[in-house]
C-alpha cells in the first residue's frame, strides 16, 4: 500500500497543473496535523466547503502553479462552511429554535394582556404605549449587530447572549416598582428579543434549502400563533388570580427548558480566527448610528400627542436630527466599515427593498391588532384579562392554520409571490371588518371578523422571510434576516405609537368637551379598568363610548397601512426557489455541469483552498 501511495505521488509531482497536484502539494507544504482530504463525487458546491480564502483561476503564482488567496468577509467564510444537516438531526436543531422563539413570542403576547392592570397599578395608563416602544427601540437597534456577531463569533455564543440579556429583563420586569423602571426593564428584554427573533430566521436558514424553508418557517409561524394563543391565557390567568408580575417570572421556567435544548442541539460550524481581530471587524458604528436612528424615530413618534404636544421643541428635534443620522449611516455603510452591517449593494435589489417596505406595513398592522384588541375587550365589552385573552383565539387560530398550509404550499410549489398577494388583500378586508366589531350582535360575527384577519396575516409570516432570503446571496443571509426584523418591528413602534397618538388624542379631547366632571375626567386617562367606577351611569356610558370612538379612530387607521401593504406586492417578483441549500456559486456554473466535488478536510488552511481550487479548475475545465 505504501509503494502504490508512493508512485501515485511520483506521478502526480509530474503533473503541476493537475489539480490533485495541487492538494497534494499543498499537504506536503502544510506543517500541521491534518487529515488528507478526500474528493467524492457530490452534487455539493465545493465553495460551500472552502476554507478562509477563495481562488479564481487567474489568480495563480505564474511560477509556483499555486493560487493565490483572496480575502474573504466573515459572511462570505460562515455562507461557505454551512450544510444542510441529515433529518435526525435536524428535527432536535430545529426543535431548540422553536422553543426559543415560543419563550420570547410568548411575552410580547403576554404584556399586551397585563397592560391595563399594570398601568392601572403605577397609575400611569397614559404611558403604557411606551412599554412597547422602549421594548421595539432596543429590539431594532441590535438587529444588525446580533447578524454580524453571529457570523463572527458563531451562531450558538451570539442566541446564548440573546436569551442571558431577556431573561434578565424578564425578571427585573417582574420586581419593578415604578413605570419608568418598568420601562427600563423593557428595553432589556428587547436587547434580548431582538436577537432570538432575527437568529431563529438565520439558523432555519442555515439549516435547511431555500426551497424548503416556507414549511419550516411556517412551523415558526404556527409556533408563534401557539404563543400568542397561549400568552394572552396565560398572562388573564396571572392578571386575576396571582399577579401580573407572573407575566415575567414564567420565563424563568421557559429559560430552563430552553437553554439546555439549544445547548445540546444546535452545532452549527463556528469561525475560527484571533478574538480580537473578531471584535475589529464588526461595524460598531454602523450599529451606533442604527441604534440611534430608532430611538430619533420611535420615541417621538410615541411622545408627540400624548406625554408632549407635536410642537414641542423636544419632538420637533428628534424628528429632525433622524435626516442627518440617517445620512451618516449611510456614508459611514459606504466608505468607512469594512464589514458593513447592511452592505450598500443591498439597496440596489428591487425585492429586498419592497419586502422591507412591506414588512414596515405589516408590522404596523399585526402589531397594532395584538396591542389594542385587547384593551378594546376588556374596556369596551367590560371582559377580565383572562376572557380578553381568549377572545384573541380565532385570530391566532387563523394565523396558526394559514402560516403551516401556506408555508407547505410554498415548498411544494416553490412559488411565494401568489401568497403574499393573497395574504395583503385578505388582510384588508379583514381590518375594514373590524370596524363594525363593536357593532356585532353576537360572538359569532366577531369570531370570523378576528378570524379573517388571521387567515390574511398569516401566509405573510413564513412568505416575506422566504422571499427576502431568496432575493440575496447566501453570505446575505444574515443581513437580510436581521432587516427583515428591523423593519418589521420599526413598522410595529410606528404603528402602536401613531395609533396610540390618534387614541389619546380623540380621547382626550372627547373627554375634555364632554360633560362628564372632571374628576371622572382624569380618572378615565389615568387607567381604562377605572371606568368602571364611575358611580353616575350616564357618565359612565359616556366615557365608554368616548373610548368605543377612540378605537374606531384606530381601526380607520389601520385600513390605509393594510392597503399599503397590498400594493407593494405588486413589486415583488418572483425568484426561484432552489431544492439544494448551495451557496451562489453552485448556480453560476449551469445546470449541464458535472457535479462538483465535495471536499472533506479537517486540516490547515491550505488544505481546504486547494481543495476548493481543485473542484473549481476541474468545473471550468
Amino acid at each position: 500500500m505504501t509503494s502504490n501511495n508512493n508512485n501515485i505521488n511520483d506521478d502526480m509531482s509530474k503533473r503541476p497543473g493537475d489539480p490533485h497536484t495541487v492538494i497534494a502539494h499543498a499537504h506536503s507544504q502544510s506543517n500541521s496535523t491534518i487529515v488528507t482530504p478526500v474528493i467524492t463525487p457530490s452534487s455539493t458546491s465545493a465553495a460551500a466547503v472552502a476554507g478562509l480564502a477563495t481562488f479564481d483561476e487567474k489568480n495563480v503564482d505564474p511560477e509556483s502553479g499555486m493560487p493565490v488567496a483572496q480575502e474573504k468577509t466573515a459572511d462570505e467564510i460562515l455562507a461557505q462552511t454551512v450544510e444542510t444537516l441529515p433529518l435526525r438531526q435536524l428535527l432536535p436543531a430545529f426543535l431548540g429554535v422553536a422553543l426559543t422563539m415560543f419563550m420570547a413570542a410568548v411575552d410580547n403576547s403576554i404584556v399586551s394582556t397585563a397592560l391595563p392592570r399594570i398601568g392601572t397599578e403605577f397609575m400611569a395608563s397614559n404611558k403604557v404605549e411606551l412599554v412597547f416602544t422602549c421594548y421595539v427601540i432596543t429590539f431594532n437597534a441590535f438587529q444588525g449587530l446580533y447578524g454580524k456577531m453571529s457570523n463572527v463569533f458563531g451562531r450558538k455564543p451570539t442566541v446564548s447572549v440573546a436569551i442571558a440579556f431577556f431573561v434578565l429583563g424578564s425578571i427585573l420586569s417582574g420586581v419593578s416598582q415604578s413605570m419608568n423602571m418598568f420601562l427600563a426593564c423593557r428595553a432589556i428584554t428587547g436587547i434580548g428579543a431582538g436577537g432570538i427573533f432575527s437568529l431563529s430566521n438565520i439558523i432555519i436558514a442555515d439549516l435547511v434549502s431555500i426551497r424548503d424553508r416556507g414549511k419550516f418557517q411556517g412551523f415558526i409561524s404556527a409556533v408563534f400563533a401557539i404563543s400568542a394563543l397561549v400568552g394572552p391565557v396565560m398572562g388573564g390567568a396571572f392578571v386575576d388570580k396571582l399577579s401580573w408580575r407572573w407575566c415575567f417570572w414564567i420565563q424563568i421556567g421557559f429559560a430552563v427548558i430552553t437553554i439546555p435544548t439549544m445547548a445540546i442541539t444546535l452545532n452549527l460550524p463556528r469561525p475560527k480566527g484571533n478574538i480580537w481581530e473578531k471584535v475589529k471587524s464588526i461595524d460598531w458604528l454602523g450599529t451606533f448610528f442604527m441604534a440611534l436612528l430608532a430611538v430619533f424615530l420611535l420615541l417621538p413618534t410615541n411622545l408627540g400627542g400624548n406625554l408632549y404636544p407635536w410642537n414641542s421643541p423636544l419632538v420637533i428635534t428628534m424628528y429632525a436630527l433622524a435626516i442627518p443620522t440617517v445620512v451618516a449611516f449611510l456614508y459611514v455603510e459606504a466608505n468607512h466599515a469594512k464589514n458593513p452591517i447592511v452592505p450598500p449593494y443591498l439597496w440596489k435589489n428591487r425585492n429586498v427593498c419592497t419586502l422591507l417596505f412591506l414588512n414596515v406595513f405589516m408590522g404596523m398592522t399585526f402589531w397594532s391588532l395584538i396591542f389594542y384588541l385587547p384593551i378594546y375587550f376588556q374596556v369596551i365589552e367590560h371582559e377580565s384579562a383572562t376572557s380578553a385573552g381568549l377572545t384573541m383565539i380565532p385570530l391566532e387560530a387563523g394565523i396558526f392554520i394559514a402560516s403551516n398550509l401556506i408555508g407547505i404550499l410554498v415548498s411544494r410549489f416553490g412559488k411565494f409571490r401568489p401568497f403574499i398577494f393573497g395574504g395583503t388583500a385578505l388582510t384588508v378586508v379583514g381590518i375594514g371588518l373590524c370596524l363594525v366589531l363593536a357593532d356585532a350582535s353576537s360572538k359569532t360575527i366577531q369570531i370570523v371578523i378576528l378570524f379573517v384577519c388571521g387567515c390574511g396575516i398569516g401566509p405573510l409570516f413564513p412568505c416575506l422571510i422566504v422571499a427576502i432570503q431568496a432575493s440575496v446571496e447566501r453570505k446575505d443571509l444574515a443581513t437580510v434576516s436581521t432587516l427583515n426584523n428591523f423593519f418589521r418591528m420599526t413598522g410595529s413602534g410606528f404603528g402602536v405609537a401613531i395609533n396610540g397618538a390618534l387614541f389619546q388624542n380623540h380621547l382626550n379631547n372627547g373627554l375634555q368637551r364632554s360633560q362628564v366632571p372632571q374628576e371622572w375626567v382624569d380618572l378615565a386617562k389615568s387607567s381604562a379598568q377605572k371606568i368602571v367606577d364611575i358611580p353616575n351611569e350616564e357618565h359612565r356610558r359616556i366615557v365608554e363610548e368616548i373610548y368605543l370612538q377612540s378605537m374606531k379612530t384606530v381601526f380607520t387607521a389601520l385600513i390605509p397601512m393594510a392597503a399599503m401593504m397590498f400594493l407593494l406586492t405588486f413589486g415583488v417578483r418572483h425568484v426561484r426557489l432552489n431544492t439544494k441549500a448551495a451557496p451562489p456559486a453552485e448556480k453560476e456554473t449551469g445546470s449541464n455541469q458535472p457535479p462538483l466535488a465535495s471536499v472533506t478536510v479537517t486540516s490547515a488552511d491550505a488544505i481546504s483552498n486547494a481543495a476548493a481550487t481543485a473542484a473549481e479548475m476541474e468545473v471550468k475545465k
